[in-house]
């Protein structure tokens, strides 16, 4: 999967690159969103692109952010990420998606109205097709929701779908949800809306080197972490084994133990964490 900046995203260059993708497609079949997770919410957006751009002989592509728009504007009181970043283009990558545009969240960026914003992507990204879900805006102030990109779909040749909202148990399926399952340590709801496993980034903090356990500080995590508590979890390692370990959490800082009778892999070998099913 090729990845692209939206800040160089008109450049010659990017736009060579992109023509070399789309080159034998009739243009491109976007979503857009943090996509934070991602969850099952955003998988039926995923599948909405995926059947189009296979439809339609387009090309299928990811518009999202660096860094979550609302870590930015609440930074003092938000929680964390449910994915990082790494993990988020993982996951588009392993969905079938042929590239991603990376934004990142900047005053000037928050400035544009959502008119020129998908006035770039008809432009500049070819979009023939374009899903969302029910509540999504963008633009200055959220001058564009889902009424505004119709018209312009009918105006600019490009096929508009709304994507309706999910539910799981009667609960809305949101990265806010899945964050507050994560925090309760609540992995067994957090898996059933997420589709998956939460894992937790291991390349994220800078741990350190006992000879008995890692350790990192609670506060270099961008991702959330469950309450204080001891849990039983997996190490992904790169070279696709897994270990079992305990986690340690407390207000402070994340310890990675071993369990009984072995050792922790090195901290270069491992990829993730999977907190077990509570």
């Amino acid at each position: 999967m090729k990845i692209f900046r939206w800040d160089s995203i008109q450049t010659p260059e990017t736009q060579e690159a992109l023509h070399k993708i789309t080159k034998n497609y009739r243009g491109t079949a976007l979503t857009i969103g943090g996509f934070d997770g991602p969850h099952r919410g955003h998988e039926a957006l995923f599948e909405a692109v995926l059947n189009a751009s296979s439809a339609m002989n387009l090309s299928p592509g990811i518009i999202t952010f660096t860094q979550s728009p609302g870590a930015i504007k609440n930074r003092d009181h938000y929680p964390g990420n449910v994915s990082t970043l790494n993990l988020r283009l993982s996951a588009f990558s392993k969905r079938g998606f042929d590239f991603a545009v990376l934004i990142d969240f900047s005053d000037n960026f928050g400035r544009m109205v959502g008119g020129v914003f998908i006035d770039i992507l008809v432009k500049t990204v070819r979009m023939k097709y374009l899903a969302v879900g029910p509540d999504f805006r963008c633009g200055h102030r959220l001058d564009t929701g889902a009424a505004e990109i119709s018209a312009r779909s009918r105006r600019d040749g490009f096929r508009f779908d709304s994507i309706r909202q999910i539910k799981q148990d009667g609960i809305r399926i949101s990265s806010s949800a899945v964050r507050k399952a994560v925090l309760s340590a609540d992995f067994s709801l957090a898996e059933r809306l997420l589709g998956h496993p939460f894992l937790l980034d291991f390349n994220t903090p800078d741990w350190s080197v006992n000879e008995v356990y890692l350790e990192a500080d609670r506060g270099s995590f961008t991702q959330i972490v469950p309450l204080t508590g001891t849990y039983s979890a997996k190490l992904f390692l790169l070279d696709k084994t897994v270990a079992v370990v305990r986690v340690l959490v407390t207000n402070e800082m994340v310890r990675l133990e071993p369990s009984e009778k072995t050792c922790l892999p090195a901290k270069e070998t491992i990829a993730a964490i999977q907190f077990g099913l509570s």
